[in-house]
């Protein structure tokens, strides 16, 4: 590269590092400009807060519900181990039985090495809902910052619309269209989100279909204690 291209490049970034700066600052408004504003006119302003405040009450909740999700796939994983683990005894259990030559033997750990994979199936049904669990508590989490972005958006145009119609000079330069497509944005990014979690929520009461009737099957498999 030359002394030009390179001269050219500089002059480039310097204005698109320009633009993106211009970007921020025509949507930044800052608290201090509203100590002038009259208390009568900032209800707008206090709805839009008040807003933002729910929606960060539903992220906090979002966020615990996601850990929940994670921390019960680290249980069911668990078990699913276990279940592994316990087909592998009972197959052992078996082929013992086999070089036994004894049939009363074999019948029995057959019966139990059936009832271990169904119980491994039932497991691994129970992990996949965890899975579809963990991912749609993922997406319900991104959803609700989502949200607490858009509600933050509306308060910066609600604080600027104040601002204008009291007729503050440091908003004069600013223009409404750039609160406005903020808001769009953010609100375009909901929509997607809320879409791909209805995608998910479909997923996880499908997985719960399939755990429910495996959970059956080995209820079903289990062996009948002797009465009295």
């Amino acid at each position: 590269m030359n002394k030009w291209e390179t001269l050219g490049a500089a002059v480039l970034g310097l204005a698109l590092a320009s633009g993106c700066s211009h970007a921020k600052e025509s949507t930044t408004i800052n608290e201090e400009w509203l100590a002038r504003v009259p208390p009568a006119r900032m209800a707008p302003v206090e709805q839009a807060r008040v807003a933002e405040n729910s929606a960060r009450e539903e992220r906090n909740r979002a966020a615990a519900a996601y850990t929940d999700a994670k921390n019960q796939r680290d249980v069911a994983k668990a078990e699913q181990s276990t279940a592994k683990s316990r087909v592998s005894a009972a197959e052992a259990e078996q082929k013992a039985a086999k070089d036994s030559g004894s049939s009363a033997r074999l019948q029995r750990t057959t019966a139990m090495v059936d009832q271990a994979k169904v119980a491994k199936k039932a497991a691994d049904a129970k992990v996949e809902l965890a899975e579809a669990n963990v991912k749609a508590a993922k997406t319900d989490d991104e959803l609700a910052k989502s949200r607490v972005e858009t509600r933050q958006a509306q308060v910066q145009m609600a604080e600027y619309q104040v601002l204008e119609q009291t007729g503050d000079t440091r908003v004069k330069k600013m223009k409404p269209a750039d609160f406005e497509a903020k808001v769009r944005e953010h609100k375009a990014k909901e929509s997607k989100l809320e879409a791909q979690l209805t995608r998910e929520q479909k997923s996880v009461a499908d997985a719960r279909q399939k755990w429910n009737e495996a959970r059956s099957r080995m209820q079903a498999a289990q062996p009948t204690p002797p009465t009295g």
